[in-house]
């Protein structure tokens, strides 16, 4: 593994964690899954997105750095993953006013830091973004090394 490989893979790497096991550090709090406000049905289903979420980002990892065979594919493959996952999300940040969905809570921003934004914009899709960019990026890198 040359340097521009790994350092597109330590990117993904980066941009997985940050898509797939970050939100379950966030997420399981009060802000969130132990929000006595919440419906218990929206609980359920906010734990199973990171369960799965959780899950995939460790199947993406594996494909990352242990997956021997093909490694270029398992690359590939772990890019098109992490990018699945971060896709959901945008779509539905594009769709919240279509069933009322928010990027902030205005009952749980204070819990948050900046009040859950960073320069004007929700944090959760600053860093969402910033997430797709790392990936895009460590896949670029990734794709155009030599290595096998």
């Amino acid at each position: 593994m040359n340097k521009q490989d790994l350092l597109g893979r330590v990117m993904m790497s980066v941009a997985t964690i940050m898509v797939g096991l970050l939100p379950i550090a966030v997420d399981l709090s009060a802000s969130h899954v132990l929000n006595p406000t919440w419906n218990a049905h929206a609980r359920l289903h906010e734990v199973w997105l990171l369960g799965s979420s959780g899950l995939l980002a460790i199947v993406a990892l594996y494909l990352i750095w242990l997956h021997r065979s093909d490694r270029r594919f398992a690359t590939l493959l772990a890019g098109v993953i992490t990018a699945g996952m971060l896709g959901g999300f945008f779509i539905a940040a594009a769709t919240a006013s279509l069933y009322g969905g928010l990027l902030v809570d205005p009952l749980t921003a204070y819990m948050m830091p900046n009040q859950d934004y960073v320069m004007g914009v929700p944090l959760n899709l600053a860093i969402f973004f910033c997430a797709l960019i790392i990936l895009i990026a460590g896949m670029a890198l990734a794709r155009t090394s030599r290595a096998p």
